[in-house]
């Protein structure tokens, strides 16, 4: 649920106030750059990204009507502009050809524009921090592990962690805050992996 402080800054927001909009989209910035680059696996397109969906998130707060928690509301947002931005590149990487004819015969080659896969650098660098993230999780407790793995890498929310657990709601939101922690500690020596 919204804080107070967070209902009436969707309020100013709603009314145009900018300065309460900033403050509003500060907590959510890290999570939503976050969401971006695992979805789409580059920071350059994710920073551009977050931009694009903060924008999209003022101009349509107006139309906020908080039958959804603004969370949701916001990552479903950011969740959207992803997708569309990764439809746009698989339309694009189809399309970047060029047809090339040669001789009297017609005889037509097509030569890829550009290849979008990621260098052999950022590709060991996901390895790595894929291996690390591994490692870190195998070394949680089930309970652990199992909440880490339903809320941040399934994105189920709270409510359906707790249904499959069979805990209470609170219950849930400690177990995960606590196995996050645990897992930021065992992955302090990798943090560089992660930026």
């Amino acid at each position: 649920m919204a804080t107070e402080n967070e209902k009436i800054l969707i309020e100013k927001s709603k009314q145009g106030d900018v300065d309460a909009f900033e403050q509003l989209i500060i907590s959510y910035q890290k999570k939503i750059v976050n969401l971006a680059y695992r979805m789409l696996g580059n920071m350059a397109d994710a920073e551009d990204a977050a931009q694009d969906i903060f924008v999209r998130v003022f101009r349509s707060i107006s139309g906020f009507n908080e039958q959804a928690a603004f969370s949701t509301w916001i990552y479903r947002i950011a969740t959207n502009v992803c997708l569309d931005i990764l439809r746009k590149k698989k339309r694009q990487n189809e399309q970047n050809t060029i047809s090339i004819h040669r001789g009297e015969e017609n005889d037509e080659y097509e030569l890829p524009i550009e290849d979008n896969q990621p260098s052999p650098y950022e590709q060991a660098q996901k390895s790595a921090a894929m291996k690390a993230l591994e490692k870190a999780l195998n070394q949680l407790g089930d309970e652990q592990k199992m909440v880490i793995i339903l809320r941040d890498i399934n994105g189920l929310s709270y409510e359906e962690i707790a249904e499959i657990t069979n805990c209470t709601l609170g219950t849930v939101k400690s177990r995960i805050n606590r196995s996050r922690l645990t897992l930021r500690k065992l992955l302090e020596n990798d943090k560089e992996l992660f930026l």
